[in-house]
């Protein structure tokens, strides 16, 4: 039994794979994998999200397949069948792709659809980093307070979304670029339970979007990822 998430790029896939690294241990034992795969980049996945994730939803049944693309940016899609104002209009072109493409191969929707699950790294990958908020200060080797951004994270903004606040924060701190194959793992293998980057300690939930993908998957492996 596998879990295949479909992400855009590489640093989605280093990065996700660092977080979830205890929790792919629970897995194995219960007889699952977790493959993170990417789709070079965000047009590319919506083009690519159908075929695929249909591929893995019959060749198993017991197959589950996730679409975690980025919500930013939205703007170049403004206009055209990928057109996704909000979230849920996100949500929804995913569900869209996946179901054209089993009926185009003459497949019952009903029947593969509740193994598909659309989501979104909202605003992008980086807003996990500003979430773990202890450990990005620990890489950056600060003990300053970093700055302010909204809360909950996945909100914070299309004109500074968290990938830019993250870029400025390794200027000021380290004198360099932030790379985000190498950075964003090393940040995120710190975390040693994704509970520290969904809640803060007050209690306020910092991720809604992520956490209902990782609770989406819990109910249907049986292993819970915090």
């Amino acid at each position: 039994m596998k879990v295949w998430v479909y992400v855009e790029g590489p640093a989605d896939r280093s990065g996700l794979e660092a977080l979830w690294d205890g929790w792919r241990q629970k897995l194995k034992q219960a007889g699952w994998g977790i493959h993170v795969i990417p789709l070079d980049g965000k047009d590319k996945f919506f083009r690519k999200i159908g075929a695929h994730a249909v591929e893995k939803l019959i060749a198993d049944s017991r197959d589950l397949v996730v679409g975690l693309p980025d919500y930013y940016p939205n703007q170049p899609y403004l206009g055209t069948r990928y057109q996704h104002a909000t979230l849920k209009a996100l949500l929804d072109v995913q569900q869209k792709l996946v179901r054209d493409t089993l009926e185009s191969r003459r497949c019952d929707a009903g029947t593969f659809l509740g193994r598909f699950h659309a989501s979104s790294l909202k605003h992008d990958l980086e807003m996990l980093l500003l979430a773990a908020r202890g450990q990005l200060c620990a890489h950056l080797g600060t003990p300053d307070h970093l700055g302010h951004w909204r809360r909950p994270v996945e909100d914070q903004n299309h004109d500074r979304p968290p990938k830019r606040v993250v870029e400025e924060l390794y200027l000021q701190k380290k004198g360099r670029a932030y790379r985000d194959t190498k950075d964003a793992p090393a940040v995120l293998a710190s975390v040693s339970d994704p509970r520290q980057l969904l809640y803060l300690e007050s209690g306020q939930l910092q991720c809604p979007v992520f956490k209902e993908m990782l609770d989406w998957l819990a109910e249907k492996t049986g292993v819970s990822a915090y």
